[in-house]
């Protein structure tokens, strides 16, 4: 007599597996975006804290103004709640929301700095050169 092939437990034996292997798969992505987070995390508070007074904004250094560390301390505290979210469980929707909301904060950081450099730029053109002409010389 042949023994019938039990298919019910080699399917049941295959989705232990994937799911096994996904379980540890998504251990290990979230450990690295946990990583590349709290390297972010760093980033923004040691800005945020006055670590950092200098960036580059294209070719020149640029001080970092008051209300750009206060920006950059809403991103770190987001950044923080992202791996707070993340460290819990990964729930994706909740995991997109909190990614868009992290990048409307970077969008509007670079928004700020990109207004300051205009400003920057057009009160320099405006300045009248100085051509050290002394009043005698009229």
């Amino acid at each position: 007599m042949r023994h019938k092939q039990n298919y019910g437990l080699q399917v049941q034996r295959r989705i232990f597996n994937i799911r096994e292997s996904v379980r540890l798969d998504m251990q290990g992505l979230r450990n690295k975006w946990l990583t590349e987070l709290d390297d972010l995390f760093d980033t923004a508070t040691a800005i945020a804290k006055g670590k950092v007074g200098q960036q580059q904004v294209g070719d020149k250094l640029q001080y970092i103004t008051p209300k750009e560390r206060q920006m950059w301390a809403q991103i770190a505290t987001n950044v923080g709640m992202v791996m707070s979210s993340l460290a819990k469980g990964y729930d994706e929707r909740q995991f997109n929301e909190d990614f868009a909301h992290l990048e409307k904060l970077v969008d509007e950081w670079k928004t700020f700095q990109d207004e300051n450099l205009q400003k920057k730029g057009s009160t320099e053109e405006e300045k009248p050169e100085n051509t050290n002409v002394s009043r005698g010389d009229c």
